[in-house]
């Protein structure tokens, strides 16, 4: 009954939004009965609005009393999760995702159409056409051969009708599939609803520009559109950045950004929306660029909608960890985008024509002409981007299985246009609007050049940067021979090149930081209120070298002498349970492992850094459900820097067959083992050929002792002990045991292994533990702290923008 009521209850919602679309599309064509047609529209989405909230509740429900008889509830609950997991399954799969970015559709409308003025009818028409769209995804209509949505209240019967065991009556299973590993994690409750926040805001501005466009006012629309992009921006940047410290502090590969496909589809509309913003920017002042301010507004959103094609469409499947399965959407998706691009661009291009021009020129040492440039660059970054993501589906014009662009083509073509934005980042904010003289912009150049200046010469001189960036090496092949010249200039940037844009990047992100710091200081005592873009900009530059000190400098803590994993370099260490290795003046000693609250194991690694700092790292690895390896990072924090560890032990490389016998192994010199429950330790310290020949037969021929250390891990105490390996004149074995009484040991040594130099032990009163060894990954990332400051910088800049733009609304909404 629940089911059959959240699936109506989801169809009355789809139905209301159409008929709410067709009321504000009659108020936009039909002025004079508008109030009418209004009222309609506004009780329709009043109605779509409580009819999926009350679904969502339903559902909600559902997940939290484990209705495992629903397939979303099995897919995604389990009955060992605890409540905040359970509560995070809701868009844990796509169609929950799909209600929640519905809800939140329903109630960005309600606001827009009290603050959308003039501009509400068809503001409300095409914002009721997007969400259409949306609630199709989940209605769970079937005509015949055609199905349109994937409901959430579907049964696992009607999911699955050709399994036999579900058809049987009253089936309900034991228990749900629960969440993907991965995806346990409180940082699950908030980032999925963070960065789904800002995809939803994002259509508020481009149902502005198409209103603009649409009534052809082609200038007011930009002042109400304004502070709904800049919330927009704000929520995205916020919950990318959620995903990234997510995957920093919960995956093993060491970073925050891996250029995957659907990291990079939330960052482009972000980066096209920063574009408009600029681009609105200059028009407001300047009477210039309606058309980016148009254009960039309207495809800020349309790659949105293209994101969540690439995500859900499955094409991403075999490239993007985080791809959906695909639940046979794709062609409703691409509905939608052409749909919505239909509808935008088209009204752009019959427009065109109107759209107004500026009259002069932009001078080149103004502020719009600085801005102007910067919002180009921007979406160039963001067309790079969005080529390299989608070179799954381009490939297919001329591959049958086309693969995804290495990170390499990200780094090469991202690094220039990064840094000629860090540039134009903080001379744009130096210059006047319409002109500035030479002479004045080299005064207003002076300090944040001198700065940046010493500041970039402080981080070569003072850092290892250059040496992590620069590869001191002679010229490649070719270089001074007949080739000439512009071979070793061709030469010379390839081996070059790349170290030279960071050092560039580095520059020009001091540079924006000291010029938009000055501007900051500046406005900050004068009008505070106008500081939002000052703040924004100074936190870009922080979060450029926060990337570039994180990256550049990014430090392995290694002997040198690692193991190849995943065909990656060797910069990591191996350490055996008990030892204690000095490593890059770092001592760390393997301590032993212990189950954490979830029923994990977390691996002890006791760290002495090399200024006397103390820390226990408790790095997580387990085997999941799906019998995949999991492996959680610790992350130990310091002012300065942050000490990044990840651990592979040994039984994720064991052969079935390969363990020792309980009482028996074989060690190696320097080599430990644990013997009973983790009661003591012993290690072969070396051979002793100096053997007290009078407990030995006089036909001894050979004979060698074990020197072995024994060690109470409880206690701590010590004892040595050396048993003997002897051979007879008749090549008969001869051996003395040797032991610790007091403590019930018994060590024999039984042979050896002599190409190998191990020996044979066997030990009586405590069972040989198999063998206990961690590869360890550990990183020192200087300065990251930066990074998460300048981004928290960027969304408080955002923030305080966004209020004073609200604030003189509603001023002159009282005028």
């Amino acid at each position: 009954m629940i089911g059959f009521t959240g699936s109506l209850l989801i169809i009355i919602a789809f139905v209301a939004t159409l008929l709410g679309g067709v009321a504000y599309l009659q108020a936009a064509r039909r002025p004079l009965q508008a109030p009418v047609w209004e009222r309609v529209g506004w009780w329709s989405w009043i109605t779509m609005t409580g009819s999926l909230l009350v679904a969502s509740g339903l559902l909600l429900y559902l997940l939290l009393t484990h209705q495992f008889q629903y397939a979303y509830v099995f897919s995604y609950t389990s009955r060992d999760l605890p409540t905040y997991y359970l509560f995070s399954a809701f868009w844990a799969g796509q169609e929950g995702s799909f209600m929640l970015w519905g809800i939140y559709a329903a109630v960005i409308g309600l606001l827009a159409h009290r603050w959308s003025g003039t501009f509400r009818a068809p503001v409300m028409a095409v914002l009721a056409l997007s969400q259409l769209f949306l609630l199709s995804m989940i209605v769970g209509i079937k005509l015949g051969p055609l199905s349109i949505g994937s409901s959430p209240f579907m049964t696992l019967a009607e999911k699955f009708p050709d399994a036999p065991m579900l058809q049987v009556p009253g089936f309900v299973p034991a228990d749900g599939n629960g969440l993907n590993d991965l995806l346990k994690n409180w940082w699950m409750v908030i980032h999925p609803p963070t960065l789904f926040l800002g995809f939803t805001s994002m259509a508020v501005p481009f149902a502005f520009a198409v209103a603009g466009l649409w009534k052809r006012e082609y200038t007011s629309w930009v002042r109400s559109a304004i502070p709904w992009l800049l919330f927009a921006l704000m929520a995205l940047i916020a919950g990318i950045t959620m995903g990234g410290y997510w995957a920093y502090i919960t995956l093993s590969f060491g970073g925050y950004w891996a250029w995957d496909p659907v990291e990079n589809s939330s960052l482009v509309p972000w980066l096209i929306g920063v574009a408009a913003l600029h681009m609105m920017l200059v028009q407001r002042k300047t009477s210039a660029g309606h058309k980016g301010a148009l254009l960039l507004t309207m495809l800020a959103y349309l790659t949105v909608i293209y994101s969540t094609f690439l995500t859900r469409s499955g094409i991403l499947g075999d490239i993007s960890v985080h791809s959906f399965v695909d639940l046979g959407l794709h062609n409703q998706l691409l509905l939608w985008i052409v749909g919505l691009s239909i509808l935008g661009i088209g009204f752009f291009v019959s427009r065109y024509r109107e759209l107004p021009t500026s009259s002069r020129e932009m001078p080149l040492l103004s502020r719009e002409f600085m801005i102007f440039t910067g919002a180009l660059f921007l979406f160039t970054i963001a067309l790079v981007i969005l080529v390299g993501t989608s070179s799954p589906i381009l490939g297919k014009l001329f591959r049958s299985s086309p693969s995804a662009v290495p990170i390499e083509f990200y780094n090469k073509w991202t690094l220039p246009l990064a840094v000629v934005v860090a540039l134009l980042a903080g001379i744009g904010q130096l210059l006047w609007w319409q002109r500035m003289r030479v002479e004045e912009l080299s005064r207003t150049l002076l300090k944040p050049v001198t700065l940046s200046v010493a500041s970039t010469l402080a981080i070569l001189l003072f850092t290892p940067f250059i040496q992590a960036t620069v590869h001191v090496e002679p010229l490649m092949a070719g270089a001074g021979n007949e080739a000439g010249w512009g071979s070793e200039i061709v030469t010379f940037w390839q081996t070059y090149g790349q170290s030279f844009l960071l050092l560039m990047l580095l520059f020009a992100s001091f540079f924006a930081l000291y010029g938009n710091a000055l501007v900051l200081w500046k406005v900050g005592h004068g009008n505070p209120r106008m500081a939002g873009g000052s703040v924004t900009h100074v936190g870009f530059a922080l979060m450029l070298l926060g990337v570039l000190f994180s990256a550049a400098m990014n430090d392995p803590i290694s002997d040198g002498n690692g193991v190849m994993l995943g065909g990656k370099n060797r910069d990591n260490f191996i350490i055996s349970r008990g030892q204690t290795l000095e490593v890059d003046g770092y001592r760390v000693t393997y301590a032993g492992k212990e189950p954490t609250p979830e029923g994990y194991t977390a691996y002890l690694l006791d760290f002495v850094t090399p200024d006397g700092h103390t820390f226990q790292a408790r790095p997580v690895v387990y085997k999941s459900n799906k019998d995949q390896w999991i492996q959680h990072p610790y992350i130990q924090p310091f002012f300065e820097k942050d000490i990044f560890i990840a651990v592979a032990p040994n039984v994720m490389f064991e052969q079935p067959g390969t363990t020792d016998q309980a009482h028996e192994v074989f060690l190696t010199r320097g080599e430990s083992r644990i013997l009973g429950d983790n009661e003591y330790a012993v290690t072969f310290k070396d051979f002793d050929l100096n053997v007290d020949r009078s407990q030995l037969p006089d036909d001894v021929e050979i004979a060698v002792a074990a020197q072995l250390e024994v060690r109470n891990l409880k206690t701590n105490e010590v004892r040595l002990v050396s048993p003997i390996y002897a051979i007879m004149k008749d090549r008969r074995q001869y051996m003395v045991r040797s032991g610790v009484e007091e403590w019930g040991l018994v060590f024999t040594f039984a042979g050896m292994k002599v190409d190998e130099g191990a020996i044979h032990l066997v030990v009586d009163g405590a069972e040989v533990m198999p063998e206990d060894w961690l590869i360890v990954q550990a990183y020192e990332k200087p300065f990251i702290n930066v990074l998460w400051i300048g981004i928290i910088l960027m969304v408080v800049g955002f923030a305080i923008a966004m209020n004073r733009r609200i604030q003189d609304y509603r001023f002159r909404r009282k005028r």
